[in-house]
């Protein structure tokens, strides 16, 4: 089993929820479906609070979006606001700089 570091983020709108995630260390970018696949045969994903350097869990998560069902992703909850998959930069962004 491996671990994988979480450090960007992209989302699709109107809804927002993540559609593709950056791995520390790793080319490109992954979607949900391949982070949930690769959870489902026991990896973890986590994230790392630049100012705390706290760790938060990252679990598969359902949601019901306009009657259908999206499987997306959610960071853990915990007392650190910056480790949150919500707040870390876009993808885009970082392959951008």
């Amino acid at each position: 089993m491996a671990d994988y570091q979480i450090v960007c983020v992209d989302r699709v709108a109107p809804h927002g929820h993540i559609t593709h995630v950056g791995i520390s260390g790793l080319p490109g970018v992954w979607t949900v479906a391949q982070v949930r696949g690769s959870m489902s045969r026991g990896n973890a994903f986590y994230t790392v609070s630049p100012s705390t350097r706290a760790a938060a869990s990252v679990e598969p998560y359902d949601v019901i979006h306009l009657g259908q069902t999206i499987e997306t992703i959610r960071s853990g909850a915990d007392a650190v606001a910056d480790n949150n998959l919500d707040n870390l930069q876009s993808c885009r962004a970082s392959r951008a700089n």
